[in-house]
């Protein structure tokens, strides 16, 4: 019997019907893609099923004999935070929400705490024995308005009750007024003021922040680290050329070869395929309407890749995971290749710098109701993610899970902060945090043009531990 005829009778003895185009393509395919078919295929197979796993297969690309990767002569240094996987359970009652704020505020409250202050610190229950004074709350904004006379209005919140703040708009407070139009729903700062019955009228607003001298860390060893994301992989916007570039690059070929060869790991940061049925009329923008296939498209270019190179996932809100943050791992029985699979967010070491690793979800939220926020900068919005020591402050901007601990404050100050969702490269040095935005590999779609959103795809951004340098690379072509 020939290897299309076997591979024939395999689909008919699961009762899956062939059309005749299909039977014709039969032989094309590897004992994996066929192994992969009788997996996930509907009772009927189509030319165009086969035609996807062929059409989807990544470009073969050999390592250049010449090609010596300093890398594969060193072991991987990375350390996986505690509490990464995001797999706890929560009813979702309201005493969970209680909890969940209560820890968010309690962390962010220490930070703040940590801080110099010239006035007394005092909880909100205890303002009325200090009308007349100078003093220092830390408290949880639950209202945010202009009033009449063009003040901002804050109702705040500690652990002891409710106070009123006042930021007058006058042109000796015209600073802090400015400053204090950043303050968004659920931050935790400080405020600092006089208490004149029955309001605080404030005089400085604080976040918890990270550090001004913070040293900027190196590793010893001359490793480098490579952050990409949202690669949308079963997308019909795919960029395969793009995508086979970077693996051509990484193995060798071409220019940067040095960078190359320091490559050790590799982070993507979500959207890791693009779903299916993530929104209305979704499947009209797939190439691959099947989840599985999806994934393996992904363990396909994970095989390409250098045995020696780790590579790390977190899940976006195109992965097939719950939407609410934080999310949990994306399943092994989903992807089968050698990956470390971690939460979103994820936090953990690697060559002794912090990592921090969020899809970045909240960036829309945040972009909404901050002035001066756009998407073609988002490292200005990662930015107030450090200042105020939290990833998603705004409660109802993007969905989250009511856990016990809140797993989305920064309360270790990293070393770098990875991100993507938003498909455009953004990079800056914040107190010596790097802040990344590695952009897409999913050409501009209709909701995009739409939004007048103007993505950046095919740009790698890579870092160099030992130089604490990130150069950035361009597989457009262009």
């Amino acid at each position: 019997m020939g290897e299309t005829d076997s591979r024939r009778q395999r689909f008919f003895n699961k009762g899956i019907r062939i059309s005749l185009e299909a039977e014709q393509l039969l032989g094309q395919l590897t004992e994996q893609e066929t192994d992969r078919l009788l997996q996930v295929s509907d009772p009927f197979l189509s030319k165009e099923d086969v035609e996807k796993i062929i059409h989807s297969r990544p470009v073969e690309v050999r390592t250049t004999a010449s090609f010596q990767p300093v890398a594969k002569e060193y072991d991987a240094d990375m350390e996986v935070i505690r509490g990464s996987t995001h797999t706890e359970r929560t009813k979702g009652e309201t005493e969970d929400f209680i909890q969940h704020f209560r820890n968010r505020y309690e962390r962010l409250a220490r930070l703040l705490q940590a801080s110099r202050s010239n006035y007394p610190q005092v909880d909100i229950a205890d303002l009325p024995r200090h009308v007349g004074e100078k003093v220092r709350i830390i408290a949880m904004v639950y209202e945010k308005r202009i009033t009449k006379k063009g003040n901002l209005f804050l109702e705040v919140e500690d652990l002891t009750g409710r106070g009123r703040v006042i930021i007058s708009s006058s042109r000796a407070k015209e600073k802090l007024f400015q400053k204090s139009k950043e303050i968004v729903l659920d931050d935790t700062i400080a405020i600092s003021g006089k208490v004149l019955e029955p309001y605080i009228i404030a005089e400085e607003v604080e976040w918890a922040e990270i550090p001004v001298l913070r040293e900027r860390k190196r590793s010893e060893r001359d490793l480098a680290a490579v952050y990409i994301s949202d690669t949308h992989f079963g997308s019909r916007y795919f960029l395969h050329k793009y995508l086979d570039r970077f693996v051509e690059w990484i193995r060798g070929k071409g220019e940067a070869r040095e960078l190359a060869a320091k490559v050790k790991y590799l982070l993507l940061a979500g959207d890791v395929v693009d779903g299916v049925g993530v929104y209305p009329n979704h499947i009209k923008e797939l190439s691959v309407p099947d989840i599985y296939k999806q994934y393996a498209i992904f363990d396909d270019f994970i095989e390409k890749l250098p045995d020696h190179i780790e590579v790390v996932i977190i899940p976006g809100n195109h992965d097939a995971v719950r939407r609410a943050e934080p999310m949990p791992w994306i399943d092994k029985d989903l992807i089968h290749s050698k990956v470390t699979s971690l939460g979103n967010p994820a936090r953990l070491k690697i060559e002794g710098l912090k990592h921090v690793l969020y899809h970045g979800t909240s960036l829309d939220s945040m972009i909404a109701n901050i002035p001066n926020m756009s998407y073609t900068h988002p490292e200005k919005v990662m930015v107030e993610y450090v200042r105020r020591r939290h990833l998603s402050p705004i409660y109802g901007g993007n969905l989250i899970v009511p856990a016990r601990t809140d797993f989305l404050v920064l309360e270790e100050e990293p070393d770098i902060l990875h991100c993507g969702h938003v498909h455009k490269n953004g990079y800056a040095n914040y107190r010596n945090t790097i802040l990344i935005n590695s952009g897409t590999f999913q050409d501009r779609t209709d909701f995009q043009i739409r939004q007048g959103h103007v993505p950046t795809p095919g740009i790698v951004p890579v870092y160099e531990f030992k130089h604490a340098r990130l150069r950035t690379l361009d597989f457009r072509g262009i």
